[in-house]
């Protein structure tokens, strides 16, 4: 879709100026700034073909089972301009330009679910993969070290790990769409409640140049931590409510997972020692 109708000298240097970006960092990546002004303007041109697949696949997303709700956007011009830079720090030996810069930027257009309980990812995820071709396996970004018991559920499931010091969390499904004769990939991030609200907060503070001020990631890392517990809490509700629905018992291992959840949360001993006694009380009503 590449245009002879390229930006004047002007338009030029305003794009480039708006990076925030000294001249010499380009540079020292090996990006020509032509490049850089010429994937500027492929993208504005397809702007409304990538907005319109977003807003196609977030359609197809939104009423399924435990969905609560989905977002979508086409990835600002700019932002664009950085990652290529980023990129291009991370992999030296790539060449990217106007012509395949949408064969290596993934997250073009974007799609972000929004669902209740941790477990659900399974679900949405069978969904995803039976209805779109991956460009590649499926990633989940976890915490380390509090979450290496549930990477192996991931791993059983096909899924790549991908450990953030951040404490960022998701699982990130790349898809191939097809919009006429180009094809384009949208990125599909599945998270929770919980997550996306933590999400927002780190995003404002270190999105687009990934700086982050001492003191503020020194907060973000407790608020981090009370997310994971929230999203710890809101599935043991859960299985609570499933089982005084069912009147099912818990199995000894399900006993024992729930009494390990409890010994994890962030809550004076008192409390924990009154929700034993209502696991045990759940126990004994439901044999």
């Amino acid at each position: 879709m590449t245009s002879h109708n390229q930006p004047n000298e002007t338009q030029s240097s305003a794009i480039l100026t708006s990076l925030g970006i000294a001249e010499e960092e380009w540079h020292a990546q090996g990006v020509a700034p032509q490049t850089l002004v010429g994937i500027y303007h492929d993208f504005l041109q397809r702007n409304t073909e990538l907005l319109e697949i977003a807003k196609q696949t977030a359609h197809s997303l939104q009423h399924l089972p435990g969905v609560h709700a989905v977002r979508y956007r086409v990835k600002d011009p700019l932002h664009l301009l950085r990652k290529v830079i980023r990129k291009k720090t991370e992999y030296p030996d790539r060449h990217i330009d106007e012509y395949n810069y949408i064969d290596w930027i993934n997250d073009l257009a974007g799609v972000r679910v929004l669902y209740l309980y941790k477990s659900d990812w399974h679900s949405l995820g069978k969904h995803i993969q039976a209805n779109w071709a991956l460009k590649r396996p499926p990633i989940v970004y976890l915490t380390p070290p509090a979450e290496a018991e549930v990477a192996l559920e991931f791993q059983e499931a096909g899924v790549d790990i991908r450990w953030h010091d951040h404490g960022y969390r998701a699982v990130h499904y790349v898809v191939r769409t097809q919009a006429k004769e180009q094809r384009y990939f949208v990125e599909i991030q599945l998270r929770t409640l919980f997550e996306e609200g933590w999400s927002e907060i780190d995003h404002t503070v270190r999105y687009p140049d990934h700086s982050c001020n001492a003191f503020v990631r020194d907060l973000l890392a407790p608020l981090n931590h009370f997310t994971g517990q929230s999203d710890l809490v809101a599935s043991f509700i859960r299985t609570v409510l499933e089982k005084l629905k069912t009147g099912a018992p818990l199995s000894e291992k399900e006993h024992t997972q729930l009494q390990v959840q409890i010994s994890q949360f962030a809550i004076p001993d008192t409390e924990k020692q009154r929700l034993y006694l209502h696991l045990d009380a759940l126990q004994r009503k439901n044999r």
